[in-house]
C-alpha cells in the first residue's frame, strides 16, 4: 500500500499523455495557458489568442502547432484579419483527445461522470449505502467502464480520475465524512484509489468539486469570484477567488458549519434536517437522492424547515458577502431547484448604506448544470490538474 507521503498522482500518468517521455507532465506552462483561454473562448482565432498572451507571435504559432500535432487542439476555419496580415485559424478543444472520470461519494449514492476533453459529459448515479468500500469501488469501476464505452473511448483514452467526498480534510487525502460514510474515513483515499484504478487520482471535498464544476462549465466561464453552496446530507461551500479554488491553510475553506454553535447546528440548511422534518410530517421519502428528485414545494414540513433555517441561512450569506465579497453565490449540490429558489426569496442582506451608498451584494442564482455536479466537477478537476 502506498503511503500518502509517497503518493504522487503524476507517477501513474499514462505514457501517451506525457509531453515528453522523461517529463511527468502533460503540457508546459504556456501550453496550459493557451488551452485555458481556448476552453473559455471556444472558436477564438490564433491571432486573438496571441493578443491575450504575453508571448511573441513565433511562440504562439509554435505552441498552437505542437498542441494541434498532439491532437489537443483543432484548427478550424480561417478568420479574415481585422487589419493587415494573414487569415488566422479558429481554435477549439478536441473532445476526442482524451477522457476523464469523476466520482462523488454521497451518503446514499455514488455519482459517476465520464467527461470528454472538451467538457461533454455522461453521468450516472448508483446506490452504495449497503456496500463496503471495496464493493463500492468495484461497482463504481464498472459504471466508469460502461460510460466510457458509451462515449466511444477506450481504456487507454482515460487520463485520470477526480474523486469527491463529503466531509472535511483530516490530513492528506483522508477525510472526515458524515456518519453514513464512516467506513470511507479510515484510509488515505488518494493512494488507495490510484492503486485500485491504476491511474492518477486527485481527491477533494465535494463542495469544492461542485465549485470546480461551476468554474469550468457554468458561471466560472464569465465570473472569476463566486461561492458555490453545496446542499447535501450536510452543508458546505466551495470558494473561487480570482479564478482559482481557495482551499485554505488546511484544505478546509468553505466549512461553513464552523460558524454555528452546537445548539444552532440543527438549524443549518442541510438536507439531512429537511429529510427528517419531511419524514416526521408523513412524507414518504427515505434518502437525500429521492428527496432531490421527487421534491414538491407543497410537501408538509417544507415551510416549517424554511422557517427554522432562515436565520442561519441569512447569516451564511451575509458572512460570505462581507468576508469573501463574491460576485455570485450559486445554490447547488443536491438541493431541488424549487427549494433553492425559496431560500433565495428569503435572503436578506444586512448591509447598511454609508453616505447614502450601499456596498454591492452578490447575485444569487441556482446552478444551471444540475445532475451529478460534484462528480462532474471531480472529472473537471482531473482535466484542470492535467491541462488547464
Amino acid at each position: 500500500m502506498i503511503r500518502e507521503m509517497d503518493y504522487d498522482p503524476w507517477a501513474r500518468m499514462p505514457a501517451r499523455f506525457r509531453r515528453a517521455p522523461d517529463l511527468a507532465e502533460a503540457v508546459s506552462g504556456n501550453e496550459r495557458l493557451a488551452l485555458s483561454h481556448v476552453w473559455r473562448s471556444a472558436g477564438i482565432s490564433r491571432s486573438a489568442l496571441g493578443a491575450r498572451l504575453d508571448l511573441t507571435q513565433q511562440s504562439i504559432h509554435r505552441i498552437i502547432a505542437q498542441l494541434a500535432d498532439r491532437g489537443l487542439l483543432i484548427l478550424g476555419d480561417l478568420e479574415p484579419p481585422a487589419y493587415k496580415g494573414k487569415p488566422s485559424p479558429r481554435l477549439s478543444i478536441n473532445p476526442r483527445y482524451a477522457c476523464v472520470a469523476g466520482i462523488s461519494i454521497n451518503t446514499d449514492s455514488a455519482g459517476i461522470a465520464v467527461m470528454d476533453f472538451a467538457g461533454g459529459v455522461r453521468t450516472r448515479s448508483v446506490p452504495i449505502s449497503d456496500l463496503t468500500l471495496q464493493e463500492g469501488l468495484a461497482r463504481v469501476g464498472d459504471v466508469i467502464a460502461e460510460l466510457r464505452a458509451e462515449a466511444g473511448f477506450t481504456a487507454e483514452d482515460l487520463f485520470g480520475i477526480g474523486f469527491a467526498i463529503s466531509g472535511f480534510v483530516i490530513e492528506g487525502s483522508r477525510y472526515n465524512p458524515p456518519e453514513p460514510l464512516l467506513h470511507w474515513s479510515d484510509v488515505q483515499l488518494g493512494p488507495l484509489l490510484s492503486e485500485h484504478f491504476g491511474l492518477p487520482v486527485w481527491t477533494e471535498n465535494g463542495a469544492n468539486t461542485g465549485a470546480i464544476c461551476e468554474q469550468m462549465l457554468g458561471v466560472g466561464r464569465e465570473i472569476d469570484n463566486f461561492v458555490y453552496l453545496s446542499f447535501n446530507y450536510g452543508f458546505g461551500a466551495g470558494i473561487i477567488l480570482d479564478g482559482e479554488l481557495a482551499r485554505g491553510g488546511f484544505g478546509n475553506a468553505g466549512e461553513l458549519s464552523g460558524m454555528f454553535t452546537p445548539a444552532e447546528m440543527p438549524h443549518r440548511p442541510a438536507l439531512r434536517s429537511l429529510l427528517e422534518t419531511l419524514q416526521a410530517n408523513g412524507v414518504d421519502v427515505s434518502t437525500i437522492y429521492d428527496l432531490s428528485r421527487q421534491f414538491e414545494i407543497k410537501w408538509p414540513g417544507v415551510t416549517e424547515w424554511l422557517d427554522r433555517v432562515e436565520a442561519c441561512h441569512n447569516r451564511i450569506l451575509n458572512v460570505l458577502s462581507a468576508v469573501v465579497d463574491p460576485e455570485v453565490v450559486v445554490f447547488g449540490g443536491q438541493i431541488p431547484r424549487a427549494l433553492a429558489e425559496a431560500l433565495i426569496a428569503r435572503t436578506v442582506f444586512w448591509d447598511q448604506p454609508r453616505h447614502g451608498i450601499r456596498r454591492r451584494m452578490p447575485r444569487l442564482q441556482v446552478s444551471e448544470i444540475g445532475g451529478e455536479t460534484a462528480a462532474i466537477g471531480a472529472a473537471a478537476m482531473a482535466l484542470k490538474k492535467g491541462f488547464f
